[in-house]
This record gives C-alpha cells, structure tokens and sequence, in this order.
C-alpha cells in the first residue's frame, strides 16, 4: 500500500488505476488524490436498518437481508439477464440484473444476502442492479453492512471500484494532511483532523455524521477561496502603483449636464482617493439599475486621462461597449480628452488609425471588448483598467491582465447586479467594495404588473397606446428559437408574429445573443434612434441598453428568470424621465410558488431586497449567474444550497499571508484550469 501520498498527486498513483481507468476518472475532473477524496458521495444507504420485505414502497432506498429462494437466468437479443427472489420472513422481492456477471453470477439458492438498492414496480416489487453483501463476506470488507456510499459515476466505473479507491486513498494520505480549517471549528464539528473529516464523508458511522462532514468539507473549500482573494488584496497593497493627481470633483461636476447625487460623490471621492495613492486601486463598485455608476467610471478615466495617461473600459459585449464609448465618451468629451472604440468587428484602417492616435497621445480612452488588450494594442500608458460587468471576469481573469504590467494600473470593476454584503465579501474580497445606494432623481416610476391570461388583451391595448404616443417597446422570450423539448414561445417565432401585426407599422427588430456582433450593434442604434420602435429580444438586452424613449416591457414566460435578472431587465425601461411599465406575463404552468416570486417585483424596486429574496430562494450560483467564469467549480461546495456557509466564512479571519503561500502551493489541483496569479 501506497504510503505518505500527497493529494496533489496524480490519481494513477494509486494501487488498481492504469491508463484506462486514469481517463475514466477524468471524465469526473479526478485527476489528483486530493480530486478523489473530495469527490464525496451523493447519498448513503443506511444497511444498519433492514427493512421487512411486507413494508417496502416503490421509489424508496431500502435495504433488505434474507435468502435467495430462487434464481432464474435468461438470454435475449439485448444480452443475458437473472433475476432472483429474495425473501425473508414477511415476504419476497425480485433482484434483477441485465448482465450475468459478478455480483449477480454468485446468487445460489439459499444463499444469505443483504441487498440494497431502490425499490421498483415491475410485475411485483424489484430492485434492479441492488448492491449485495454475502454474509461469508469479512465484516470490515469495503462492501459490509453500515452506511454505503453511492457515488457520481460514469460509464465504465462501478460503484465498488469509486469505493475501493477512496479506502486506497484515505490510507495514502493518512499522514500527510495538514488542516486547512481552524482547530477549533473542526473539533466544534466532532472531529479530531482533516482525515477524519474525509474518513466521515465516505465511511461515516450514521447520516448525521457524513452529513457534518461533507458540510465541513463545503466550508474548508469556501473559506480556502476567500483566503485566497485576501492574500491577493493583501499582495496588491505591497506593489507600486501609479499615482495619479487629483481632478477637483467640483470642476468635473459643472460640466455635467445634471448633478450628482450623494452617492455618486462618495463614490468619485474613494475612487479619487485610491488612483492617488501608492498602490494600485481595486475597487468593486456595486449598484442598483440607473444609479449612475458609468458617471463614475467617467471620473475616474478623467483622472487618468489628464494625467497624461490612458484609461481602457473592457466590456463583455460589443453591444455594451458600444453603449460605454457613447456615454463615456460624452462625459471625457467635456474634457477635450480623446475616446476610442475598439471591439471584434473594428476594420483594419480603424484599428491602425487607433494605434497610431495612442501613440501620438496616450492621455486617451479606449473603449472595447477584448480586442483592447491585444499584443498590437499600445498600451504602455495604462494607468486605468475599468471592468464592466464584474460577475464575467474573476480574480483570476482580472490578475492576468494586470500583474503582466508594471508598474500595474489601477482597477475599477462595476456590478449591475445587487450582491448582498456575505456574497460579496466571500466572492470578491479581493477588492474594496463601494456602494452607490441611491438614485439620480429625474428618473420616472416604472410600474410592476403581473398579467394573467385574461389581462392579456389589456396589455396589448396598452401597448399601441404607448406606441402611438411615440414611446418604445421591449418584449421579451427566455428562448432564441423553438426547440422540441419546450412549447415557450421564443424570440424569433414571436419577431415573426409581430412584424405581420398592428405593431408593424411602427417598425420592429429582433435582437438576440447568436446575431453577428455588429448587426447587434445596429439593431440596437435604430433601437435607440427610433427607427423601430418595437425590440423583439432575449436577455441580451439584460444590461447595456440605454433607451430613454422605452417606456414599457413585456417579459412572457417571467418565472423562467430569476428576481434579479427580472429586475435587470425592468431596468431598461423608463431611463429618460418618464413613468414606465413592465409586465410579467407568466406561463400557463407557472407554479403557486413561482408567482409569489414574481408578485414581489410588484411591491419593491430596491435591487438589494430583491438580491436577498433571490439568495434565499435559488442560491449563491443563481444570484451571482450561471456561467461564472471568474469563480472556480468548487469540487464540494454547492453556490445553490450553502447559502448559510457565506456568512460563517464571512466571520472567519482569513489564512495569514506567510501560511497562504505554501499551503495553496499543494492545494492548486482544486483550481484546475484557474491560474491564481494574484499571489
């Protein structure tokens, strides 16, 4: 037997893992020990019960004990079966196995057996493929009676063989653990160290017990990452950076056309704070929908751009990018200060003209998506680096475009998204995080409306009211096209609906995430232009459209979306002063659950209320978004229902700088594919 292994060690380090068995671990991302021992199981069954044979019940987990009355082996065209009936003194059940070899081939008549396994109906109760437990077997065998993991397989790996190797691997690293977790919050748990958390998660002696392991696991993983984002913070403060001069608030206010609220001003003044300091600025900006966070993002270009640097404003969408280099770009043109474009789609004369203006004069902003910081790009100046739409690029992503230059710019990242504090703070705590909690006035009230099918009629109504009146239509599908496997109406079958109706006349377009990046950009411009009036659309719209004549919304199949994206979407509607409207319009099958979720939105406009009741009702992951590429794929922690983890990590005191070093060292393989370059 292997002894002292490491966990990140290759998993073919261990007894009976060859090549081909080393792939099938792969397709579960197993590709170190320490990827196995944290691979815990997804259930247990619990064989210290039997359960009477008279009371089982089809769809549950039973584990029954008795003899093999019976065995009946059979041949077909899909290959050999057995079955075999079980009883005991209550009753009997049918074992059933589509294949005749091992453990099924060692069925006697007479023979003891305890199966496992979940109850089906099928000419009388079955339990297909159960797991056996042969009474000659040795009691402390991997297979004997107690609690039984199942684990997450794949084809070509049975549950004995994910079984034999966590033994394998606990055994291997039984003396070369070190805890990650405090002493104290482990024995608080009931446990003696880390292995015996491991040992508890695939062999624990009661329920109770491997589920407090597996939670403590969670916790170990959450509390590792946000130790991790401290240690980068903490290395940040250390590194020069490029200070800047201050640019007097006041003066970049009178040339406004509007002034800025309270909010925005504390904002501008720690954003002012940090670019003038030693160290390069990291600083997370969250706000609700229209509280001016791009005015800010405008300040702080300013700031650069006169001290005779240059700023970069990355966005994830050229949609959105185009957005910025029209807003930005009329806030820094108050400064005579130059603004540029550059996404995917710029055309090769645009880009050398780019170039050679950078060159010429770096006291500039550059706008784009990521064509901005391609190697041709010259950005030797960069003092400013803003990230929009922070949820899409992680500390890892980020740290890539920054520790690369030195000295290293500053960071401003934004959020549209309403994160509550524990989130945050576990997530993105590598930064410093502003709040802007209050909106500009002038902005109209957009009313909430949940339609059922009888409003309908209305609402159509209304909307050629609106239309009449010169004002702008959103509608929108959770789908792009049809698909077999969902009757929801989608984008470009309802496009097709609008444009042969009465709303044709005022023009209609189609936007969705598939449409080629400039024909996205344009729609979007005679969107905003009034050319069309209607904008038939998916969430592509989500965030980065500013239309001040849109004034209503309708959203069809609305409990398809989470509150917060819901409310980024209303979030699009009524920015130019007037009242707006949004209607949910829920599908026939929408859950009671469902629709008291989306009454919410009726009552309150406050994003952070709304970021909380859609924490506690889909999760961390729901929240912050699906494909989070800036937050690694935790092997044990799951963001949609270890919401109550966020807060305890929140409250721990992070692993110290000098022990984050080498303990993260041996624990990259968790990070697969993630470079941590902050530290």
């Amino acid at each position: 037997m292997e002894n002292d292994l490491k966990t990140d060690e290759s998993v073919n380090c261990l007894s009976g893992v060859g090549g081909a068995r080393k792939a099938l671990l792969e397709r579960l991302s197993i590709r170190t020990i320490g990827d196995l021992l944290v691979h815990v199981p997804v259930r247990f069954l619990d064989r210290r019960s039997i359960a009477p044979i008279a009371e089982l019940r089809p769809g549950i987990d039973a584990v029954v004990s008795g003899k093999i009355v019976s065995v009946a082996r059979r041949r077909s065209r899909k290959g050999p079966s057995l079955t075999a009936v079980l009883s005991d003194d209550t009753g009997s059940i049918t074992l059933t196995f589509f294949r005749s070899g091992f453990p099924g081939s060692k069925l006697r008549q007479g023979t003891g057996v305890v199966a496992c396994g979940t109850v089906e109906s099928f000419r009388g109760y079955t339990i297909v493929h159960p797991e056996l437990y042969f009474s000659e077997e040795a009691a402390g065998a991997v297979n004997a009676p107690g609690m039984l993991p199942i684990y997450g397989l794949t084809a070509g790996l049975t549950q004995r063989t994910m079984r034999k190797l966590v033994v394998f691997a606990l055994d291997a690293v039984r003396n070369s653990l070190v805890d990650i977790l405090p002493g104290d919050v482990i024995a608080a748990a009931g446990f003696s160290g880390r292995w015996d958390v491991l040992r508890a998660a695939h062999r624990p002696d009661s329920p109770e017990e491997g589920k407090s392991a597996r939670d403590l696991l969670a916790l170990e993983e959450l509390y590792l990452y946000r130790s991790v984002l401290a240690a980068v913070r903490e290395k940040n403060t250390t590194k020069p950076g490029i200070p800047l001069a201050s640019v007097s608030l006041k003066e970049f206010e009178s040339l406004l056309p509007w002034s800025l609220t309270a909010a925005q001003k504390r904002v501008c003044l720690e954003v002012r704070m940090d670019m003038a300091g030693k160290s390069p600025m990291r600083r997370l900006i969250q706000g609700d929908v229209g509280s001016g966070k791009t005015v800010v993002a405008a300040f702080a270009c300013v700031v650069a751009a006169l001290a005779g640097k240059t700023a970069a404003v990355l966005a994830p969408t050229e949609v959105l990018a185009a957005q910025h280099f029209s807003s930005i770009g009329e806030f820094c043109g108050r400064f005579g200060l130059e603004v540029h474009l550059l996404t995917g789609g710029t055309t090769g004369s645009e880009r050398k003209r780019i170039s050679e203006r950078l060159l010429e004069k770096p006291q500039s902003i550059l706008i784009g998506t990521h064509a901005i910081l391609e190697d041709w790009v010259p950005l030797s100046s960069l003092a400013l680096l803003v990230i929009d739409e922070q949820h899409r690029f992680g500390v890892a992503q980020r740290e890539k475009l920054l520790a690369c230059r030195s000295p290293e710019p500053h960071a401003l990242v934004m959020s549209a998204t309403p994160i509550p504090r524990t989130l945050a703070m576990t997530f993105y705590g590598d930064l410093d995080l502003s709040v802007i909690d209050e909106i500009p006035p002038g902005r109209g009230h957009t009313e909430t409306r949940v339609i059922d099918a009888s409003g309908k009629s209305d609402v159509f109504r209304f909307m050629m009211e609106r239309l009449r009146a010169g004002e702008r239509i959103f509608l929108v599908y959770p789908l792009k096209e049809a698909s077999e496997k969902s009757d929801l109406l989608d984008a470009a079958t309802a496009y097709e609906i609008v444009r042969s109706g009465p709303m044709a006349e005022f023009g209609t377009g189609l936007l969705h995430g598939s449409m080629p990046p400039a024909e996205k950009v344009a729609v979007t411009q005679k969107f905003s232009r009034g050319e069309i009036a209607v904008l038939v659309s998916t969430t592509v719209i989500e965030v980065g459209i500013d239309v001040p004549g849109a004034t209503v919304m309708v959203i069809a199949n609305a409990e398809r979306f989470g509150l917060s994206q819901l409310h980024q979407l209303r979030g699009r509607v009524g920015r130019g002063g007037r009242n707006a409207w949004c209607f949910l319009v829920p599908g026939g099958e929408a859950s009671r659950v469902s629709l008291e979720r989306l009454h919410l939105l009726e009552s309150t406009s406050d994003g952070f209320v709304i970021a909380e009741k859609d924490l506690s009702v889909r999760g961390p992951g729901q929240v912050l978004g699906t494909a989070q590429h800036g937050i690694p794929k935790f092997k044990v922690a799951d963001m949609s229902t270890d919401g109550k983890m966020f807060q305890a990590v929140s409250e721990m005191s992070p692993i110290p700088l000098q022990e984050i070093h080498q303990l993260i060292g041996c624990q990259l393989w968790r990070y697969f594919g993630m470079e941590l370059s902050g530290i």
